[in-house]
């Protein structure tokens, strides 16, 4: 990976560190586990190298020996070195052998998990890229087989021997010979990391003014569109709304039960609004709000569990969350669905992001096209923004721009019940959903109203 600005010119002593990539460090073996292709090759198969026939298996070997050496910084290899060289100078004075261990000769055995580090690379090479214009896939999912052989090896023979646990105070403890946990191999996947670096390409947020003009222009192609199409952007803007209000990812979104939100629509229609509302202290339990219902299996819980969110009917940008849902409401009951997904068929089938996706992407393009001051026209639409990170991102962002504290976010994000369950799996009845949501209305209200 080349270090450029923007222009492309090479920056950051470039040369130096493709120097430092491909070749080794003098005296690296003094502190770094290390053996030739040849060792290697007699270790892994129990023969020598065959010359053309192995030679990518050598390539493989060799690189991981130089991952190994760049995991650590130069400064502190050459300082083991020369401690080790002056040691033995010392030793010689007092005519003593040092007490530095022999560097071999070594086990006959891959006790470091140089195998594992082979298929590693060798699997960087081969592996389709995720990242659209991308030669080559990027290290989060090359090392993701690591996990897959530390859980074989955990159900092998070996690893049910030694599964032994201790605790030290909250975290678990397991002593191990698995070769993905030994210092050399964590010591070439640092290397590898820094040698392969990161090209991310996450989901990126949409500023307020985006969003506001998302819903107007949904709402305006909703009234000129025959009915079956103006319900789907209907539901799509009020996913939006919802996405945004609640901090909601993608696949949370079409969990919106139906039958719920129905049940809870009234509720909060008539709320008095607080003179200042953000002012710690305020009673919240009384301010306008609507009840978002979820129904699904979450990220960290165990089994379906049903969440309700008590949300600010309005935001402070204008974002009219009530509005949306009664709508939702309403185009749900023409298609005959009273209950099952918010967000779904006229068969009851639950949508597909996917589906919402191709909407927001069509809106989206039609602002850019009309202001290219709040989308720029090099802005790469479809790659860039979707519901399963975009209104997040979107959300986080405005919560931090109006100072909210880290832990009202963290509540909000992580599902305050959790967190005060206090590691226990809470249990509520049915008829505590919603006494239980309006008592998180100091999180779940504020962090909507400030969207």
């Amino acid at each position: 990976m080349k270090i450029q600005d923007e222009e492309g010119n090479l920056w950051y002593k470039h040369e130096r560190r493709i120097e430092r990539i491909n070749h080794g460090v003098r005296g690296a073996h003094a502190s770094i586990h290390f053996q030739c292709e040849d060792c290697w090759m007699i270790n892994l198969e129990g023969r020598p190298p065959a010359k053309g026939l192995d030679d990518a298996y050598v390539m493989m070997i060799r690189r991981a020996n130089l991952d190994a050496m760049g995991g650590r910084a130069v400064a502190t290899i050459e300082a083991h070195a020369a401690a080790i060289k002056k040691n033995i100078l010392n030793c010689q004075l007092l005519r003593k052998t040092p007490s530095i261990p022999p560097r071999g000769p070594m086990p006959i055995a891959d006790t470091v998990g140089m195998g594992l580090a082979v298929e590693l690379l060798f699997h960087s090479l081969t592996a389709v890229p995720r990242i659209k214009g991308q030669t080559h896939i990027q290290f989060d999912s090359m090392r993701r087989p690591r996990a897959t052989f530390s859980s074989a090896w955990e159900s092998s023979p070996m690893g049910i021997r030694e599964n032994s646990t201790f605790s030290t105070s909250a975290t678990k403890a397991t002593i191990t010979s698995c070769p993905t946990q030994q210092k050399w191999f964590g010591l070439m996947m640092r290397g590898a990391e820094s040698r392969m670096g990161y090209a991310s390409q996450r989901q990126q947020p949409l500023g307020i003014g985006i969003i506001s003009r998302l819903l107007e222009l949904i709402k305006e192609e909703a009234v000129e569109q025959e009915r079956t199409v103006a319900r789907e952007y209907i539901k799509v803007g009020a996913a939006v709304a919802t996405a945004v209000c609640a901090s909601l990812r993608g696949p949370e979104v079409f969990m919106m039960e139906l039958s719920a939100l129905r049940k809870h629509i009234h509720m909060g229609r008539e709320g008095t609004m607080p003179l200042e509302p953000m002012k710690a202290g305020i009673e919240l339990s009384n301010a306008p709000h609507v009840i978002i219902t979820l129904l699904g299996e979450f990220k960290g819980e165990l089994g379906f569990k049903y969440h309700l969110m008590s949300l600010a009917s309005t935001t402070s940008s204008g974002i009219e969350l009530r509005w949306w849902i009664e709508k939702l409401i309403q185009v749900r009951e023409e298609e005959g669905c009273l209950a099952g997904p918010a967000f779904g068929h006229r068969d009851g089938s639950v949508a597909l992001m996917r589906e919402y996706d191709e909407i927001l992407h069509y809106f989206l393009e039609t602002i850019q096209k009309e202001n290219p001051n709040l989308i720029a026209e090099s802005d790469d639409i479809q790659t860039n923004y979707g519901f399963s990170r975009t209104f997040r991102r979107t959300a986080e962002g405005r919560a931090r721009a109006a100072n909210l504290d880290s832990g009202v976010q963290n509540a909000m994000n992580r599902w305050k019940k959790i967190e005060q369950a206090k590691g226990r799996r809470p249990r509520f009845n049915m008829v505590d959903h919603y006494s239980h949501a309006r008592d998180l209305m100091d999180v779940t209200w504020r962090y909507s109203f400030v969207q």
